[in-house]
């Protein structure tokens, strides 16, 4: 997945959850995951899968 698709994934999920809340606190965090895929959460999936 190319960053132009992470970036269309994320406005999407900004425009609709701005139209419903003011600040999606939730939201926010799924987009910084989908744009930056950090070590921790990786971690965590593949821990997740072990089991």
């Amino acid at each position: 997945m190319n960053i132009f698709y992470r970036l269309l994934i994320c406005a999407g999920i900004l425009a609709q959850f701005f139209i419903t809340f003011y600040l999606p606190l939730p939201e926010l965090f799924l987009i910084y995951i989908i744009l930056f895929n950090p070590k921790w959460f990786r971690d965590f999936l593949n821990n997740m899968a072990k089991d």
